[in-house]
């Protein structure tokens, strides 16, 4: 990172800057956009995060924020502190406590403050081949996740993985359906499942779709316990299972929509068709 040019414009290199509007003010900071993901999901600290504690108006003309600017910064902080520990707005004796505290701050102190302010409130700009990366690994989790809970509603079975990423494909890239264009934008800072429910409702206009989970009650015979216990686990959760008098075990399970045939059919190959299974229920996801 560095200034280059009569206007001192700044090179971020690999890293990125937080902003954050306050007192009708922009301000920015430079940050390391990688370690501020990791911050975000409680893998990485304040202090990974920040490149500097500078705190900018303009971080690539190279405007620094007054010591007053600061001080607000950190008087906000402190008092939203205070009124998320306490439940209550901030009693004035308070106010005046914390004024003469953050007075009385050394101006490095007070830029960290400021700096760790707008790290946690503020919002991170990814450098473009950063939001490529993610947006692209975040696809693969979607297509992932709904092949293996996808089922057709009306024949209730599964479609194949090809059918529901060509499905997914033609959302994210803005493909024309029919006499319609359907784009999902995703987010890269979000979770999968935050997303989830608008992908699925877009997607029913190009397949019916349903996510589900099944669970079934399955009787193995003894037989077979050992060989197909451990299938039990690898598809689903067992919810609860018994060993009955006669060595058979009795188990309760839940399996995803989109994996429920296959898990059918492992089993009664493992058991040589003699499995007994029940559904007793299925349950609707996202």
């Amino acid at each position: 990172m560095s200034f280059r040019g009569e206007r001192k414009k700044l090179d971020l290199g690999n890293y990125s800057l937080v902003t954050l509007e306050k007192f009708g003010k922009k301000f920015e900071i430079i940050v390391d956009p990688r370690k501020v993901l990791e911050f975000y999901k409680g893998k990485a600290s304040e202090n990974d995060a920040l490149v500097l504690t500078e705190v900018f108006h303009d971080a690539q003309k190279g405007e620094k924020a007054s010591i007053d600017d600061l001080k607000k910064l950190v008087i906000r902080a402190a008092i939203e502190r205070i009124e998320e520990k306490m439940g209550r707005s901030v009693l004035k004796d308070e106010l005046e406590k914390i004024k003469k505290e953050i007075e009385e701050l050394e101006e490095r102190d007070l830029k960290e403050f400021a700096a760790k302010y707008i790290l946690r409130r503020g919002e991170l700009k990814l450098p473009k081949d950063l939001r490529d990366e993610l947006i692209s690994k975040k696809e693969k989790q979607i297509i992932s996740y709904i092949q293996k809970y996808a089922i057709n509603p009306a024949t209730k079975a599964p479609y194949t993985p090809q059918k529901i990423r060509e499905a997914l494909e033609a959302l994210f890239s803005g493909q024309k359906i029919g006499d319609r264009k359907i784009r999902i934008m995703l987010d890269p800072l979000k979770e999968i499942d935050e997303e989830i429910p608008a992908i699925v409702e877009a997607l029913k206009s190009i397949i019916p779709i349903k996510l589900e989970m099944i669970v079934t009650k399955v009787l193995i015979p003894p037989q077979f316990t050992g060989v197909a216990y451990g299938h039990l686990t690898k598809f689903g959760n067992v919810i609860e299972s018994k060993w009955l008098n006669d060595g058979s075990l009795e188990a309760i399970v839940e399996i995803p929509g989109g994996e429920f045939l296959q898990f059918h059919r492992k089993l009664l190959d493992l058991t040589k068709g003699s499995l007994r299974l029940e559904i007793i229920e299925r349950k609707r996801i996202g």
